[in-house]
């Protein structure tokens, strides 16, 4: 299930790998925030085809900044170069 807030892996494309946060959604598409290549005012739209959900959801309202965004994803992206 896609809700916001929902941590997801990126499948496909030049950002596969990485994870980030869904901050919005359309029919097929979701926008994409990690708060250093894509920001919470410039998220990326990716078809939910390309996207694997994770078990973790953060809470938008706790993380609504892009530098909390990122510290709350770090540990996924951890060894990413």
């Amino acid at each position: 299930m896609m809700c916001l807030g929902k941590v997801v892996k990126s499948m496909a494309g030049h950002d596969k790998d990485r994870f980030f946060c869904i901050v919005g959604k359309n029919k097929d598409s979701v926008k994409l925030a990690d708060g250093k290549l894509r920001t919470l005012e410039k998220p990326k739209t990716k078809n939910t085809k390309h996207i694997q959900n994770t078990s973790t959801v953060l809470d938008l309202n706790v993380v609504d900044t892009n530098k909390k965004l990122r510290a709350a994803l770090r540990p996924f992206n951890e060894g990413m170069a």
